[in-house]
């Protein structure tokens, strides 16, 4: 039996063709001498021409509300916080004796966030007791258990 895994592995540098290998930055700078910068850093007259030309965006441009909404998304995302309607969801859900494993994948966000918004606003987080836990069913497709 042949190991085709050694054969096909990106991290044989000898399965590299000749000059495809990338060479060190003549700098010393990249992977091992610290952050590459992609551009030259800013001069002050081009800051000062950005930050004019944002705060005009900002004053006169009708399309500004709509971006700031954007923005002001994507902040409550990179917190990993509940919106209102996934919290009424996640409510719903345990009041029926889901997991939280089983909310995650309904709603797209992580069990752990779920389980901290709840206790930060003060609802429960143990398992629920096992009266109130969801059947398994009973149909045929337990014998695949």
């Amino acid at each position: 039996m042949t190991d085709t895994h050694a054969e096909t592995s990106p991290h044989i540098s000898s399965r590299f063709p000749a000059g495809r290998i990338p060479e060190p930055h003549p700098s010393g700078a990249g992977p091992g001498g610290g952050p590459t910068r992609r551009r030259a850093p800013m001069s002050q007259e081009q800051r000062r021409k950005l930050s004019l030309a944002q705060n005009a965006y900002v004053a006169n441009d009708p399309r500004w509300a709509e971006h700031r909404q954007k923005l002001a998304d994507a902040q409550v995302a990179r917190r990993m916080t509940l919106t209102p309607e996934e919290l009424e969801a996640v409510l719903a859900m345990r009041a029926k004796g889901r997991t939280f494993s089983y909310i995650q994948e309904e709603i797209g966000v992580c069990h752990d966030v779920i389980r901290r918004e709840l206790a930060e606003r003060g609802y429960p987080t143990a398992r629920p007791r096992r009266e109130q836990r969801v059947r398994r069913g009973k149909g045929h497709w337990r014998s695949f258990d």
